[in-house]
């Protein structure tokens, strides 16, 4: 069964897959874009009888495309913190949602991975404004203040590059960043 990873382009989208595959890797699909394109289920929706994992990106917002993959015999499995509306149910569909203000689709991936690659969550956490939560998930790790700055400047740097009308306004596409990140299980080695 073909694998689709579709992701934000932003810190939280990116960190939350990497964290996904570090733990589980998958040869993979990836679809992406900036951090405003919120509507990438459309650009997969005649996908049939696959594996989607979708990060950071509003259920609300796909709902319709979402509802047609699930119809294809897709398996959905689906992090976000963004207005969810109505939550689907579907066998297929496993949502791991929370719209909490103090909470990122990194945060979420965290728990469903017993924060085995927290690091990656609290890049993320900083990346997405949330420094209060960012904070708090070193401090669960005892990260001394320098190492959590490092941590800060890496989210900020990976956020900012997200913003843009178009990939080609990047620096570097959400993909290939992503991909510059795999061999990282450590964000202090990839700083």
């Amino acid at each position: 069964m073909p694998y689709i990873d579709v992701f934000n382009g932003d810190a939280d989208g990116i960190c939350a897959l990497h964290q996904l595959r570090l733990y589980n890797p998958q040869k993979s699909s990836l679809v992406t874009g900036v951090k405003r394109d919120n509507l990438l289920l459309k650009r997969i929706i005649a996908t049939r009888d696959s594996t989607l994992t979708v990060l950071d990106i509003s259920s609300h917002a796909n709902r319709d495309s979402l509802l047609q993959l699930l119809k294809q015999g897709n398996t959905v499995h689906y992090f976000d913190h963004h207005f969810a509306g109505e939550m689907l149910e579907s066998p297929l569909f496993h949502p791991h949602i929370d719209t909490s203000p103090d909470v990122c689709s990194s945060i979420l991936v965290d728990r469903f991975l017993s924060g085995k690659y927290r690091l990656w969550a609290i890049v993320a956490s900083f990346g997405d404004n949330l420094h209060v939560s960012a904070h708090e998930l070193a401090d669960s790790l005892k990260l001394d203040p320098k190492k959590t700055e490092e941590l800060r400047e890496l989210g900020e740097l990976i956020n900012y590059n997200a913003y843009g009308e178009t990939i080609d306004d990047l620096h570097f596409s959400p993909e290939v960043l992503f991909k510059a990140l795999q061999p990282f299980s450590d964000p202090f080695e990839f700083y």
